[in-house]
């Protein structure tokens, strides 16, 4: 018997190739519509008086976007495009982490009108001061502190409030 072999055309070739690119940016479109969706609702999941916290969920979104476009860059395929939002996710949520446990430490101290103290397992600590509470606007100044071992890296005020603050005087 013989084969029968039949060359390709150019016609079939440029066919299969627009196959091959529709197919990867299909991959790409419903990716980059995920993420775009993911970014879009977490917003909506919070109302204004809790605007500022979630910041590890809001930080785990951000970091899955920003890894997926650079993993999609660099890698130019599914599998790195994955890699990327994985590794961005981790990053952007530890983040995130660190920033809730900082606004905790501030809106613990000024509720209790003590000393907090968050510590770590690397000899370094959160500490947040009350100052005193103003009774027009229900607010208080907070002193946060960044120590690591043992030397202070960084002092900031913060003004921390019960409800909403409705004036900008203090």
């Amino acid at each position: 018997m013989q084969k029968i072999c039949r060359k390709k055309s150019k016609l079939d070739y440029y066919k299969s190739k627009i196959k091959e690119r529709l197919k990867k940016m299909k991959n790409k479109s419903v990716i980059f519509i995920v993420l775009f969706m993911i970014a879009v609702s977490l917003p909506s999941c919070v109302t204004p008086a809790e605007q500022d916290r979630y910041n590890t969920q809001r930080g785990a979104a951000i970091g899955a976007s920003i890894g997926a476009i650079t993993g999609q860059a660099i890698g130019r395929n599914t599998e790195a495009t994955l890699l990327g939002a994985g590794i961005g996710t981790l990053l952007g949520a530890i983040i995130g982490n660190a920033v809730d446990q900082s606004q905790q430490a501030g809106v613990e101290a000024a509720r209790t009108n003590k000393r907090v103290v968050y510590y770590d397992d690397r000899g370094g600590a959160l500490e947040a001061i009350p100052g005193p509470a103003n009774q027009q606007t229900n607010c208080r100044k907070v002193t946060k502190r960044v120590w690591e071992k043992g030397q202070l890296v960084k002092e900031t005020v913060e003004e921390v409030c019960e409800g909403e603050r409705y004036t900008k005087e203090y």
